[in-house]
Parts: C-alpha cells; structure tokens; sequence
C-alpha cells in the first residue's frame, strides 16, 4: 500500500534501520558469532542483509551523504587523543619495531600490488579494474599501518567504490581470524606472571585516570564542536584534501593543546567517533550488498601483504632491535594490524603491565601517520 511504502522510504525509519543495525552489530561483539567477525563487519552484513530485503534504492543518495558525513567527523573525533610527543617520549622501546612493521606493510603491499593485480590480474585488475584496484591497495595498506579509521579515510579521500570498499573489509577480516590467534600464541610464549594483573591495572589508570569519569553533556557538545571546527578549517585550507588536512590539524592540536583540555575530547571523542565509523559500516554493507562476496584477488593480495609484514618485523625482532625483549615486535605488529584497542588487548592478556599504556600510544601514533602513508602509497600503485 502506499501508506507501507510511504513508511519505509521516510527519513525516520531509514535512520531507525541505520541506527538499529550499528547498534546490533554493536552489541554483535559479546556473542560467538560477533567476536569471529568483529563488530564493523557484523553491521556491514546487517547491513548488506536489510537493503537485500528492502532495495538498496531506498535514499541511496541521501545514505551516500551521512555515510560521507560519517567518514569526517570521525576522523578528528578518533585522533584527539594523538599526541606525538607523548608518542614519542613513552613509547621508545616500541617505536624502532612499530617503524619496522609498518616498512614491512608498505612493501608487502607493493609487493602484492605488482604480482595479483598486475602480473596476474589481467586487464580487469582481478575483477576490480584499474581504478579501484590501486585505490584498494592503498586503502588496505594505511589500516594495516593504522586501523579501521585510516582505511576509511584513504577510501574515502580517494573515492573508492563501495563495492571496493566492502570486498577490502570483508577480505581483510578473514586474515585477522588468522593473524590475531597467531599474535596471541607468539604472545603466550613471553606471559608475564599472573601477578601482574594488577599492575597493569595500575599502569592503565596513571595514564588514563584514577577512574573513568562519566561522559557529560558539556563534554558531548564540546568534542562535536571541535570535530567540526578542525574540518572546517581543513577544507577551508584544502578544499580537495580536507580529510588529511583536517588529520594533520587534529594531529597538531593534540600534540600541543593543554592536557586539561585534549584528555575530555579524547575520551568522548572516542565514544562518539566508534559509534559512526559503526553507521559508516552499516551503509558500505548497504552500498555494496551485491557485490559483497569475498574476491579472490584480494585475499590474495592480503595474503602477500600480511606474510612480507610479520617476515619483516619477525626476522628483524631476532637479528636486530629486540633480542632482549622479543615482546615489543609482537605487540608493535598487533599495533600495526590491529590499532590502540587490540595492542592494548594483547598487553592485558599477556601480562605485560609495562608495555600497556606504550601500547595505546604506538597504535594511535599509527593512527595519526597511517592516512598520508596510505596516499602517498597511492601515488606510486596508481602508475
């Protein structure tokens, strides 16, 4: 009936659909199911499920316009918390394998760009064509320098299809259920003693606070304000490189801002950039609904990817920079991989309190330089 058809196409209920499959997908974390997938590509299959069943026509360019939305102010709201000199300062032992790792990603990346979609992808660059197979590569090598977030800029900034977009997750999530168990299990081989527990629960709160403090409405309305304001002023200083721009801002002003004043917008910012990078997934499952099938060439090129990184930093952990602390490498690779939350992740189920806070830093220090490496990269994959 036209009442029904009214109903499903209005604004309200498609933001209802959008906001309900973030949230499950969300919430997907705590089940079996949601833990093998990972929170963003639960709600990208939710997503991917609800415009099989609805259409993917319903405000296709509206949904277009708040998934981009999404994308941007995610980025400053992610990065508040960047602060290179801290970095740098807390981070040393860390910082010579994290660089290690993230050389080993970019020439893995190389590496597989030239012998899957070059030499063995043909003329259609393995069934991604020419111009969203670089685009892919550099994509997919910033969030395994940096994270999820880095991934979404560089796709974003560089105009990746959503049917690219959702193949590169989808693919890249069938490696971390290999790579993430396998860190683990090099991590096992260095656990600290149980005792240790609560000291990295000591080392957690003097870098973050004796307690976690509740997230208050001024705190909201100032992130949101300075999110804003960081990408105002990076398009108005790059108008068509805003995203980076607006990354080297943020980066900037969480680097020489007050403490007093980064600490609230980091936390806040945090809550509130996850809960839209979660909408993003959910309308890149939406976009790319059809095409959303796991693509051959991609996995292949993960694969090579994945295997010159941990040959890299593995070898260059025994022979090089930490024979006396083989620790640092596998946290530095899970921080390259992964991003802050999972170093942080590894660090507590190891048993490794020292390393911990370290851990954080070097993951959104990755954060942080992930996005210009990633289109940099592009400039060379793209020739």
């Amino acid at each position: 009936t036209m009442m029904s058809s009214t109903f499903m196409t209005s604004p309200m209920t498609v933001a209802a659909v959008v906001l309900g499959c973030a949230y499950a997908g969300e919430r997907a974390k705590a089940t079996r199911v949601g833990r093998a997938l990972s929170g963003p590509v639960s709600a990208m299959a939710l997503g991917a499920l609800v415009a099989n069943v609805a259409g993917q026509g319903t405000m296709a360019w509206e949904l277009g316009e708040v998934q981009k939305l999404a994308a941007f102010l995610a980025t400053p709201l992610l990065l508040f918390g960047a602060d290179v000199r801290e970095t740098l300062t807390s981070t040393r032992k860390l910082l010579t394998p994290f660089i290690v790792g993230a050389i080993g990603t970019a020439i893995g990346a190389l590496v597989a760009t030239i012998v899957v979609f070059r030499t063995f992808g043909g003329c259609d660059y393995g069934g991604l064509g020419h111009q969203d197979a670089w685009k892919l590569a550099a994509a997919l090598a910033a969030k395994n320098i940096g994270g999820g977030l880095n991934y979404v800029a560089v796709a974003s900034t560089l105009g990746m299809s959503s049917s690219a977009f959702v193949a590169g997750i989808a693919c890249d999530n069938v490696f971390a259920l290999i790579y993430f168990p396998l860190v683990s299990f090099l991590a096992n081989k260095h656990r600290g003693a149980e005792s240790a527990a609560g000291e990295a629960s000591t080392s957690e709160s003097a870098a973050f606070g004796d307690a976690p403090k509740p997230t208050r409405v001024g705190d909201i309305l100032g992130a949101a304000f300075a999110a804003c304001a960081m990408l105002a002023l990076g398009q108005a200083i790059a108008p068509n490189a805003a995203l980076p721009t607006t990354t080297a801002l943020t980066v900037l002003f969480a680097t020489c801002a007050p403490k007093s004043l980064t600490e609230p917008l980091s936390m806040t910012g945090q809550i509130l950039g996850d809960a839209l990078l979660f909408v993003f997934f959910v309308i890149a499952g939406a976009s790319g609904a059809s095409l959303a099938s796991l693509n051959p060439s991609v996995l292949g090129f993960l694969a090579i990817l994945y295997a010159v990184h941990l040959t890299i930093i593995l070898v260059s952990s025994a022979t090089v920079f930490s024979k006396d602390d083989p620790r640092v490498a596998v946290l530095a690779s899970n921080a390259c991989v992964g991003g802050p939350a999972t170093a942080a992740a590894l660090a507590s189920a190891a048993r490794w309190p020292d390393l911990l806070v370290p851990g954080i830093l070097i993951g959104q220090f990755g954060n942080a330089i992930a996005t210009f490496i990633g289109l940099a990269l592009a400039a060379s994959f793209r020739r």
